[in-house]
C-alpha cells in the first residue's frame, strides 16, 4: 500500500508526538508499578516478619513444653486399656491452654501408645465415629489392639470402642528420631492420616528411659495466622514446600480444606521457584488473571512464604489517573495536526520534483537528469548532488562494463587456452546461444510468444552467462580433459605396459637360452619360445587397441583383460625409490614384497587409489547437487582403466569432468553480481541438464528451465558435435549433428521448441559458414525434423 509524500511526512510528524506521549505514558505506567511492586514488597516483608514470628514463638512453647515434661514421672507409668492414666489431667491441660496443638501423645519402649486429642482441634477423623458431645478421644495401642475412649468436655466417659489396629509407635520417624537426640526434635511438614490434615510433630525422649513424649501442631492455626495478613480479598498468602505443595493456606480459613496434598502453587510460580528459590517479585499469567507473587524462605524446614495478588486490582487506582493522562495527550495530538500540515506543504513541492529526478537515477537514465528549482538551500543543494552523481555514476557505470566484460573474456579464453582441443568452445557456445535468443525474441509462436530477453540489461546478464558457462573448467586437470586412451594420465602408461611385454619377451628368450645351455631338448625350447612370444604379440595388441576405447567393450574383452593381467613377470628393484612425497604415501611399505618380487603384468594396487578428501558431502547436498560422487578422486588402477566399457574416462575421471559445472556454479554464486545479473548463475549452470530430470549437476526437470538455460544446452551441445579440435572423436558434419540433436530431442535431453527455432531460423547453415570446415558443411532436409 502506498502513500503520497505529504501523508508520510505528516504521519512521521504525527508518530513522533506519539512517540513522545507513548513514551511519557509507558514511563509512568512503569512508574506505577514498580510503586506499587515496592509498596507489596514492604508489606510482603511486615508479613514475612508476623509469620515468623508466630512460628518461632510456637516453636519456643511447643519445645519448652516437651522440656517441662522431661521429668514427668506419671509418663512413665505403664499403659493400659484403663483410659484413667496418671497423666490424663496434665496432658488435657496442655491441650487447653496451647489451642494450636491438637493431640500430646507418649509412647513406652514395650511398643504401648497413649494419645489424648482435642477433637474440636481436629474434626476429621475419618477411621471411627465420633459422638456429637465428645471433645476429647483417647487412642490407647498396646500390641494389636487399639482403644479409642470418647469423653466429654467435663472428661465424663461417652463411648468406647475396641479396634483390632496393628500399630508400632517404635518404627515412627518422630520416636526413632527422639530416641537418638539429646534435644526435642521436629519432624518436616506431613499429612495426619487419621486427621486428614497437614502437619508437624514435636517429640522428645524422657530421662533417657525409652519414654518419648510427642505433640501434633496441625496448620489449621497458621491458616487462621494468614488470613489476618491478607492485603485484600483477592490476595492469598500461604506456605509452601519446595516441592510446590501448599501447607498453608490464607484461602483455607475459615472453611478448613483437606486432602491439601492435592494443592499445588500456579504451575508460573512454580517454575520461577525451581529456578530460584531466593527471595523474588514476578509477574506471571495464570487462567487469563495477571498476578503478582512474592516468596521468600522462612528458613524453616524447607518452607517458603509467598504472596499473590491480582495485578489489575493492584494497579486498578494507578490505571486510572492512566486514563486521564492519556486522554490529554490525545487532546494535545489533535490540536498540533493543523499546525503539521502547514509545515508539510511547504517542502512537498521540492521533495516531489527531486523524486522524479531520482527515478530517472534509479532507471540508469542518467542523461535525461537535471537540476530542480527551489528555495531552499538544501533542496537545492541535494539537487546539484543528484545531477553530478548521474553523471559520475554514468561514466563509472560505463568503466565497470568494461572491466567486467574484459574479466569475463578473460577468464573464457584462460579456459580455451587450458586445452589446446578445446580452444573455441567457451568463444563459439556464446555465437551460437546469442542467434538463438536472439531468433526467440523475434518468434511469436509456441512457447516463444510470451517470452522476452531484449532489454540492455537482459541480453548482457545471458551473454556473460554463456562467456562464463565452463568457467569451471579452469579447475579441471588437463590430462582428464584431453584424456584420449584409457591408460594416460599425465602420460599415456601403455608405454609402461609394453616395456613389462618386453621383459616378458627377453624373460623368453633367457629361458630358451638356458634350456639350450642345460643340455635339454632344443626344439621343444624353440616351440615353447615361438608359443610364448607369439601369445605375447597377440596379448599386447589385443590390450594396446583396448586402450583406445571405443563405443563399447563387451564382457569377454574385458574377462579376457583379466586374464591376461595375471600374468607374472620378476621385479628386481624397489619400486617406491625416487617417488615424489606426495606419491610416496601411497604406498604401503610396511607390507612391501621382499626382492626379487613377482609382479601381475596388469594390476590394481592401492597407490593407484587416489582419496577423495575434505569433500562436504552436506553441503554438495544442501546446494542441490545430486550428481553422484565415486568414493575416490582418481582411481589409476590397469586393469580398471583398461576395462572402462564406453570411451576412455573411468567413473572418477567422468565426474572430475562433470564437477566443471557445479564448480562454474559454486563459483558464479560467490560473486555479488548486481540485481539486474543475477541469473548468470543460472543460465551458466544449467547447460548439461535435461527436461526429464537426467541431467547434471542437479538433475532439474522441465518446469526448472527457462528458455534461455534450454538455449544454453543445444548451444553448448551443436558445439561440441561440430567442433574439430577435439583428439578423442572425429569431427561430425552438419547433417550428422543435426541429427544426433534430432536424437536427443526425442530422448527428452534437448528441448524440441528451440530445435526446431534453430532450424526453421537456419542458425546452423549461418553458424557453419562461419566455424566449420568446408567438409563438414553438407545439405540439411529440416522438413523430417520439423
Amino acid at each position: 500500500m502506498k502513500y503520497s509524500i505529504k501523508t508520510n511526512i505528516l504521519t512521521i510528524f504525527l508518530l513522533l508526538i506519539g512517540v513522545v506521549f507513548i513514551s511519557l505514558l509507558t514511563t509512568q505506567y512503569h512508574f506505577n508499578s514498580k510503586l506499587a511492586i515496592a509498596s507489596t514488597d514492604k508489606s510482603f516483608e511486615a508479613i514475612t516478619l508476623n509469620v515468623t514470628d508466630y512460628i518461632d514463638n510456637h516453636n519456643q512453647r511447643i519445645n519448652n513444653t516437651l522440656k517441662a515434661n522431661y521429668n514427668n514421672t506419671h509418663l512413665n507409668e505403664k499403659i493400659d486399656f484403663d483410659y484413667k492414666h496418671p497423666a490424663l489431667y496434665h496432658l488435657v491441660q496442655v491441650l487447653t491452654i496451647n489451642q494450636g496443638m491438637s493431640s500430646i501423645y507418649f509412647a513406652q519402649k514395650n511398643s504401648s501408645f497413649y494419645k489424648l486429642t482435642n477433637i474440636q482441634s481436629s474434626p476429621a477423623l475419618d477411621n471411627i465415629n465420633v459422638p456429637k458431645r465428645a471433645k476429647w478421644v483417647i487412642t490407647i495401642s498396646i500390641y494389636n489392639q487399639t482403644q479409642y475412649t470418647f469423653l466429654d468436655e467435663n472428661l465424663g466417659l461417652i463411648k468406647t470402642i475396641h479396634k483390632k489396629v496393628l500399630y508400632n509407635p517404635l518404627t515412627r520417624p518422630w520416636y526413632i528420631r527422639a530416641i537418638s537426640s539429646k534435644q526435642p526434635i521436629r519432624t518436616e511438614v506431613y499429612m495426619f492420616h487419621e486427621l486428614d490434615v497437614m502437619g508437624i510433630t514435636y517429640a522428645q525422649e524422657l530421662q533417657k528411659k525409652g519414654t518419648v513424649l510427642a505433640i501434633d501442631y496441625t496448620v489449621t492455626k497458621l491458616n487462621q495466622i494468614l488470613s489476618i495478613q491478607q492485603l485484600n480479598q483477592s490476595s492469598e498468602v500461604f506456605v509452601f514446600d519446595t516441592n510446590g505443595r501448599v501447607i498453608a493456606s490464607s484461602h483455607n480459613y475459615p472453611v478448613t480444606l483437606y486432602n491439601n496434598t492435592q494443592e499445588k502453587i500456579d504451575d508460573a510460580l512454580f517454575k520461577a521457584f525451581k529456578s530460584n528459590k531466593d527471595s523474588k517479585t514476578i509477574k506471571y499469567t495464570q487462567n487469563n488473571i495477571h498476578n503478582l507473587s512474592v516468596y521468600t524462605s522462612l528458613d524453616y524446614q524447607g518452607l517458603y512464604l509467598g504472596i499473590k495478588l491480582d495485578s489489575d486490582i493492584l494497579l486498578a487506582p494507578y490505571n486510572k489517573n492512566m486514563q486521564y493522562l492519556f486522554i490529554i495527550s490525545l487532546l494535545i495530538l489533535i490540536l498540533t495536526i493543523p499546525l503539521i500540515l502547514f509545515s508539510t506543504n511547504l517542502i512537498i513541492y521540492p521533495i516531489q520534483k527531486l523524486i522524479v529526478e531520482n527515478k530517472k537515477i534509479q532507471h540508469r537514465d542518467f542523461q535525461n537528469v537535471t537540476a530542480i528549482k527551489t528555495h531552499i538551500i538544501e533542496f537545492q543543494e541535494l539537487s546539484t548532488s543528484l545531477l553530478n552523481m548521474s553523471r559520475s555514476i554514468n561514466e563509472y557505470q560505463a568503466s565497470q562494463r568494461a572491466l567486467l566484460d574484459s574479466i569475463v573474456k578473460l577468464i573464457a579464453e584462460a579456459v580455451d587456452a587450458k586445452s589446446p582441443y578445446t580452444g573455441g568452445h567457451c568463444n563459439r557456445v556464446p555465437e551460437i546461444a546469442q542467434l538463438l535468443v536472439n531468433e526467440a525474441n523475434k518468434s511469436n509462436d509456441g512457447v516463444f510468444k510470451e517470452f522476452t530477453l531484449e532489454s540492455e540489461d537482459d541480453l548482457r546478464e545471458f551473454k556473460i552467462g554463456s562467456w562464463l558457462h565452463d568457467c569451471g573448467k579452469v579447475t579441471t586437470p588437463e590430462y582428464v580433459v584431453d584424456k584420449s586412451t584409457k591408460l594416460e594420465t599425465i602420460n599415456d602408461r601403455i608405454h609402461e605396459i609394453r616395456t613389462r611385454f618386453e621383459v616378458l619377451w627377453r624373460d623368453a628368450q633367457i629361458t630358451y637360452l638356458e634350456a639350450k645351455l642345460n643340455g635339454g631338448d632344443s626344439s621343444t625350447a624353440l616351440n615353447t619360445l615361438n608359443a610364448t612370444q607369439e601369445k605375447l604379440i597377440e596379448d599386447y595388441e589385443f590390450i594396446a587397441n583396448s586402450n583406445i576405447g571405443g563405443e563399447f567393450m563387451s564382457s569377454d574383452k574385458q574377462d579376457r583383460i583379466r586374464e591376461i593381467a595375471k600374468t607374472e613377470w620378476t621385479r628386481h628393484f624397489d619400486d617406491s625409490l625416487g617417488l615424489g612425497e606426495v606419491e610416496i604415501l601411497r604406498y604401503d611399505k610396511d607390507n612391501a614384497q621382499s626382492l626379487p618380487a613377482q609382479e601381475k603384468l596388469l594390476s590394481d594396487k592401492k597407490q593407484h587409489l587416489i582419496k577423495r578428501e575434505n569433500f562436504d558431502y552436506e553441503a554438495y547436498e544442501k546446494n542441490g547437487f545430486k550428481e553422484e560422487v565415486p568414493e575416490y578422486l582418481y582411481n589409476y588402477g590397469e586393469v580398471y582403466n583398461l576395462c572402462i566399457a564406453k570411451g576412455t574416462l573411468s567413473p572418477e575421471e567422468r565426474y572430475k569432468i562433470n564437477e566443471h559445472v557445479i564448480l562454474t556454479i559454486k563459483m558464479l554464486e560467490k560473486i555479488p553480481f548486481p540485481s539486474q545479473m543475477t541469473k548468470i548463475p543460472e543460465y551458466a549452470g544449467t547447460h548439461h541438464e535435461t527436461l526429464t530430470g537426467s541431467g547434471y549437476p542437479r538433475k532439474l526437470s522441465a518446469s526448472d528451465l527457462s528458455i534461455p538455460a534450454r538455449i544454453m544446452a543445444l548451444a553448448d551441445v551443436f558445439e561440441a558435435l561440430t567442433a574439430s579440435d577435439r583428439p578423442y572423436k572425429k569431427a561430425k558434419t552438419l547433417s550428422e549433428s543435426v541429427k544426433i540433436l534430432s536424437f536427443m530431442v526425442k530422448d527428452k535431453h534437448l528441448d524440441e521448441d528451440v530445435f526446431k527455432l534453430f532450424l526453421q531460423s537456419d542458425l546452423h547453415n549461418v553458424y557453419a559458414k562461419r566455424y566449420l570446415k568446408p567438409e563438414q558443411i553438407d545439405e540439411v532436409d529440416i522438413e523430417q525434423y520439423l
